[in-house]
């Protein structure tokens, strides 16, 4: 009986042990499993980002194609002369000053580029060209932050950015702007020159380029929607919004070329906005 009670002892610890050890397999295999969906979560793509600067750019160009600081020469410059500093460099750089300007006002770690994304070192993409990008965004986060801006300044910098060269704080003199401190107005210039730099570097990724010839068609059916352009009797304007429907038409058929992953990275975009 001794023996038989030893050996079912045995086994019985034998079992507990077996179990305890896939308890702990299960639990370690639990805890990656929750690591890998929180990275997953967390961790955003060079797509996420492009997303939700262009979604910005819509917008914002919406808005101020309807409130005049976009016109219907901006767009022809554009699309008939290629002529697209001012859809390519100031309205992405005006969109993401609105994103510093958020960042700074709520003391975001990084950059917030909706109401439940927040972009910082951890999580933005890990791709080198990102980096060279994004990090510079975060000191001029913290400039701005110092500057402690007024509702007014803010307001006054949409008509600055888009509608002015930005060298010199005369050039300020008779805008609106509420400051007259002649070291404020050229700090606040260097700023928009400096993001005007990095959209200039953005727009030589192609990337960028595809994304930039959708949001042209975009604000030129906007244009049409809103009667700023519209189809005359006179034959020059027909003429003319022939030439623009067939370079317009022309940028859609190159962007559909691309394929799917176009169609993929409009979507991931758009999942963050």
């Amino acid at each position: 009986m001794s023996s038989s009670g030893g050996l079912e002892s045995k086994m019985s610890i034998e079992q507990r042990n077996e179990k305890e050890k896939e308890g702990s397999r299960s639990s370690k295999l639990v805890s990656h499993g929750s690591r890998t969906l929180k990275q997953a979560i967390q961790q955003y793509t060079p797509m996420h980002v492009w997303g939700w600067l262009f979604k910005s750019c819509e917008v914002n160009g919406r808005i101020l194609l309807r409130e005049g600081f976009i016109d219907v020469k901006d767009i022809d410059q554009c699309i008939v002369k290629g002529d697209c500093k001012k859809l390519g460099i100031k309205l992405p750089a005006w969109s993401i000053l609105q994103c510093l300007l958020a960042s700074a006002k709520s003391n975001s770690q990084g950059l917030l580029i909706s109401d439940e994304v927040e972009l910082t070192k951890s999580n933005w993409p890990k791709d080198k060209v990102f980096e060279w990008f994004l990090a510079p965004l975060l000191v001029i986060k913290e400039q701005i932050k110092t500057l402690q801006l007024g509702e007014d300044e803010e307001i006054s910098l949409r008509k600055l950015i888009m509608c002015y060269k930005n060298e010199r704080p005369e050039e300020w003199d008779n805008t609106g702007f509420p400051s007259t401190d002649t070291v404020r107005r050229a700090q606040l210039q260097a700023v928009i020159r400096r993001l005007q730099g990095i959209v200039g570097s953005f727009s030589r990724v192609p990337t960028f380029r595809r994304r930039f010839k959708n949001l042209v068609k975009v604000l030129y059916l906007e244009a049409i929607q809103t009667g700023l352009i519209a189809e005359t009797d006179g034959g020059s304007s027909r003429a003319g919004n022939r030439n623009r429907r067939q370079r317009v038409n022309g940028d859609k058929k190159n962007t559909d070329d691309n394929g799917e992953q176009n169609d993929q990275s409009s979507r991931d975009g758009d999942s963050i906005v």
